[in-house]
């Protein structure tokens, strides 16, 4: 039985359909939602995430957000996303080895917290190319 699951980003809706399970990682660990789940909302890690519909699994990188539980809807707010299609992942890896670098950084003028976003970005993308 399926569930609609609406994926917002800043630049709009990104997906809209009719799913029946959604596999995501919370803050409070991975999370697998079917039709008629207790209402809930929390907050999406940086991680992979798959929804299947019918016998297709699509897997996905999202980049930390809002999810918001109904009994007949999921809605995730991501600040991205990212189908495991368009990933390329030997520039994830290189954005991931940059990221690290500048976090072993002693510069002053290096953005700590832009640095760390870029790790968990590119660690998300990584980790979603191997599933």
């Amino acid at each position: 039985m399926a569930f609609l699951l609406s994926i917002v980003t800043p630049k709009g809706l990104y997906l809209e359909d009719n799913v029946d399970s959604l596999t995501i990682k919370l803050s409070s660990g991975y999370r697998t939602f079917l039709t008629g789940h207790v209402p809930l909302i929390g907050a999406v890690d940086y991680a992979p995430m798959h929804f299947v519909k019918g016998d297709k699994r699509e897997n996905f990188a999202v980049h930390g957000g809002a999810i918001n539980v109904t009994k007949e809807k999921i809605t995730l707010i991501v600040n991205g996303i990212e189908n495991k299609k368009d990933i390329d992942i030997s520039r994830a890896k290189a954005a991931k080895d940059r990221a690290e670098k500048r976090l072993q950084s002693k510069d002053p003028d290096i953005d700590m917290k832009r640095a760390q976003v870029a790790l968990l970005r590119a660690i998300a993308r990584i980790k979603t190319c191997d599933e």
